[in-house]
C-alpha cells in the first residue's frame, strides 16, 4: 500500500475545510442551489479523505473533483471575491493532490 505522508494529508484536509468555509459563507449571502450542491460534495470529499490516505483512493477522489471542477464547480456562481476564492481552492486542491500522488 503506498500512502502519503502526514503532513500532505493535513495539508489536503486544509484546503478542503476552507473550501466548506468559504461556501458556508457564501450561503449567508446568496441562496443559490448550485451552492448547496457544493457544500454537500465538498463535505463528503472531506470525510473520504480523512478516512483514507492510500494514494490510489485519493486519486479516484482527485479524479471526482477535477470531473466536478471542470464540469460544473467552475460555474461562477458570483461574482465575488470569494466566489473567486471557492473556485481557486478547488484548483489548489486538484494540483496539490496531484503533485502528492506522483
Amino acid at each position: 500500500m503506498d500512502i502519503i505522508n502526514q503532513q500532505q494529508h493535513r495539508e489536503l484536509i486544509k484546503i478542503l475545510d476552507e473550501l466548506i468555509e468559504t461556501i458556508v459563507i457564501m450561503r449567508k449571502e446568496e441562496k443559490d442551489y448550485v451552492l448547496a450542491q457544493n457544500e454537500s460534495e465538498a463535505r463528503e470529499w472531506i470525510s473520504f479523505l480523512k478516512e483514507h490516505k492510500d494514494k490510489e483512493e485519493l486519486k479516484s477522489l482527485e479524479d471526482e473533483i477535477s470531473n466536478r471542477f471542470f464540469f460544473k464547480f467552475d460555474v461562477q456562481i458570483g461574482n465575488s471575491e470569494l466566489d473567486n476564492r471557492r473556485t481557486e481552492l478547488m484548483k489548489i486542491y486538484i494540483i496539490k493532490s496531484n503533485d502528492f500522488l506522483k
